[in-house]
């Protein structure tokens, strides 16, 4: 036969809420309930383990409390299911409760039964689109360090051209023409040969550099065109999210006035900064929060995450929500909660409970509560990479660079040389003339007839 270490019926408070309690859990344990609900039966099955005699307390019946598990009041006690365990109005609460600092001076909690991480609610983020891909390969740093190196080797192109090749035409086609060369060049298309050293030198460094850039820039395409779906989810880590906040490109909305908690010393200095220029927008309807989050808002809350394998997950295709699980946040711990009178009682309910502790997965996970959210990308999430100088193209950059120099270099050797033969020439030339002044005129007396 039951009995209760209270002389009466222990009182379970419980009021409808999602899939922890649900269906027929007031005429428990009066009468038999398929479906109570996955923590109202975790209780059931306690209450049997102890053959204890317990009772379900309506608090919305009775107290008018619903959807309230506990928020602090201004006054330093609480509401909710945890404002009635602080007044002993019911002995135990059949929901479970968050495992606070706070709390625990106004209740005992049992063994943890869930392990919860904040979570984010978004609208579903488009994908990547992997189409405009023709100036993604490259940063702008690296396409405008390009475009220089064209005009260079252009320029020194001309020079050449204008100084050793004497070509003949105007300066500005002579200019274009050694602009087109130099980017045929660079596509490895067939171009005038060379025909000074320089010039040599400069051409074949930059084929050598050219041909890594291109090879680059072909699998940067390609791993583009082949590469599976992607959302483009805006943030994963809070630390994120508040740098969104402070640059008020999005913002938060709940049900009432809640402070993000932050994860770290640096994230909770970082909110009260983003809290004063963009505060939380308060909705008390889910149609509300739901038109909120259209416009690009935030809805944040712990979860379990049992039902949360993946990072990002699907929330609701139908409304078209993404949860986002913060995994480098904090967890935090959920359990039954007793009055702070029953302490003796939530201890011998620990005894029974750490029996059933390693099913209780499979209970919350059972046909008809919750399930495990499908995850957004169920391919391998694509990681979006652009090739820069510093990081990818720094060798191909300083190989440039000494081919630039002894380009230079052979340069200035031939404009040296160059210069040493025109002046040789010249000197030639007045030796030349001047012996041609100093001969003597020659007379030329006709033969008589």
């Amino acid at each position: 036969m039951s009995w209760s270490p209270l002389g009466r019926p222990v009182r379970v408070g419980i009021f409808e809420y999602g899939t922890d309690a649900i269906n027929c859990f007031r005429k428990m344990p009066r009468k038999p309930c398929m479906k109570p609900g996955s923590e109202v039966e975790i209780v059931s099955m306690v209450m049997k383990l102890l053959d204890w005699q317990w009772e379900v307390i309506d608090t919305e019946k009775e107290f008018g409390v619903v959807d309230d598990l506990g928020r602090r009041l201004p006054d330093g006690n609480f509401s909710g299911i945890m404002g009635l365990l602080s007044q002993d109005k019911i002995d135990m609460s059949g929901l479970s409760l968050r495992i606070t600092p706070a709390r625990m001076a106004f209740a005992h909690f049992t063994f943890p039964i869930r392990y919860f991480q904040q979570v984010y609610i978004i609208k579903r983020p488009p994908e990547y689109d992997f189409r405009n891909f023709v100036f993604a390969p490259f940063t702008t740093d690296t396409w405008l360090l390009l475009l220089a190196t064209i005009m260079a080797v252009s320029t020194m192109r001309f020079a050449c051209a204008l100084y050793w090749d004497r070509r003949v035409g105007s300066k500005f086609s002579m200019y274009t023409n050694s602009f087109l060369e130099t980017f045929g060049l660079m596509l490895r298309q067939r171009v005038q040969d060379p025909t000074v050293v320089s010039t040599m030198i400069l051409e074949g460094f930059l084929i050598v550099v050219m041909m890594s850039v291109s090879q680059y820039y072909q699998t940067t395409m390609n791993s583009r065109l082949t590469a599976p779906p992607s959302s483009r989810i805006p943030f994963y880590h809070q630390e994120q999210l508040i740098d969104l906040l402070l640059h008020k490109k999005t913002f938060l909305t709940y049900y009432y006035n809640y402070t993000l908690e932050g994860t770290t010393v640096k994230n909770e200095k970082n909110i009260k900064r983003a809290m004063m220029i963009n505060p939380v927008v308060v909705r008390t309807t889910q149609e509300g929060l739901l038109a909120d989050i259209n416009k690009g808002a935030v809805f944040y809350s712990p979860y379990d995450i049992e039902f949360l394998p993946q990072p990002v997950s699907v929330w609701s295709k139908e409304q078209g929500l993404t949860v986002i699980r913060d995994t480098a946040g904090i967890y935090s711990y959920q359990a039954f909660g007793f009055s702070h009178s029953n302490r003796k009682l939530c201890q011998m309910f620990n005894k029974a409970l750490i029996k059933i502790l390693p099913g209780i997965p499979s209970i919350t996970l059972a046909p008809g509560y919750e399930i495990k959210m499908q995850p957004e990308d169920v391919t391998v999430q694509v990681k979006k990479t652009r090739l820069s100088l510093t990081k990818h193209l720094v060798q191909v950059f300083y190989i440039f660079l000494i081919g630039c120099g002894i380009s230079l270099t052979c340069f200035a050797a031939e404009t040296v040389f160059y210069r040493f033969k025109v002046m040789q020439r010249q000197r030639v030339y007045q030796v030349n003339r001047q012996e041609s002044d100093d001969t003597p005129e020659c007379t030329f007396t006709p033969l008589p007839y």
